[in-house]
């Protein structure tokens, strides 16, 4: 059982949560009665969001480069900075509820500046991350549709799909999440395309405990998906995580 009171949830498409995450079929419609009004859903994932202070160091690495870069992370409150380390960039998430916003910078000395949503498509480093997929504003998005419940590795959730509207960037023009019913942390988050087929796809293949009181992700897989083929990945990138300790500078 997950006993933290604040899970860290990483922004890729998506989202840490703290299980493995794979579901096989869509929700029966009839538990679309079940399933919360989406505000108070939206409610409880900002609470979420509200993350513990503290500095996570890592690896990025992908299968069709070969390379690696190691990896920063700092967490406090609703922001998320990652900090390539042997490389100018420098990325920073603001998850205050309602408005999500993506800066980067080239040092630890430069100016913040907004990504422009006609990069929001554009890979990481050559990686299967992209600027957008570092931003959760689906959640924000109006056109939310509840699906019904599921259940993704024995944990109950509640799953959704989110449809951009007019002024939302958006490579997908669907995103369907889990939600854990308990957690009210992301189990999993697919991007689809327009035939309703899984295009990206994030999930967590394992987790560590930091201070004795925060469970994090210890490995999160990014994977771009083959649209035709049941759950076969084209590509995939790894963020592994091998230290962690309170405390992250912000």
């Amino acid at each position: 059982m997950i006993t933290s009171h604040r899970l860290l949830v990483f922004c890729a498409l998506g989202a840490i949560a703290f299980l493995p995450a794979y579901a096989d079929t869509l929700p029966d419609p009839a538990t679309k009665k079940d399933v919360p009004p989406v505000s108070f859903v939206q409610a409880r994932i900002y609470t979420r969001l509200d993350l513990a202070n503290f500095t996570l160091t890592g690896v990025v690495r992908c299968d069709k480069t070969k390379k690696s870069y190691p990896l920063t992370m700092r967490t406090k409150g609703h922001t998320i900075v990652y900090e390539f380390n042997d490389q100018p960039l420098q990325l920073r998430v603001e998850l205050s509820p309602g408005a999500f916003t993506l800066e980067r910078r080239s040092s630890s000395s430069g100016s913040w500046t907004t990504v422009p949503t006609s990069e929001m498509s554009k890979p990481i480093l050559g990686t299967d991350i992209t600027y957008g997929d570092l931003n959760l504003d689906f959640v924000n998005w109006d056109d939310i549709e509840p699906l019904g419940t599921d259940s993704i590795k024995t944990l109950p959730a509640y799953v959704f799909d989110a449809h951009p509207g007019p002024s939302d960037h958006s490579a997908f023009p669907t995103v369907r999440f889990w939600v854990s019913k308990e957690y009210w942390a992301f189990l999993r988050i697919d991007g689809l395309n327009a035939k309703g087929q899984t295009v990206k796809r994030v999930e967590v293949q394992d987790v560590m405990t930091v201070a004795d009181k925060f469970t994090v992700f210890k490995e999160m897989k990014v994977s771009d998906m083959a649209a035709d083929k049941n759950d076969i990945a084209t590509s995939t990138t790894y963020i592994d995580i091998s230290d962690g300790k309170e405390g992250s500078g912000l």
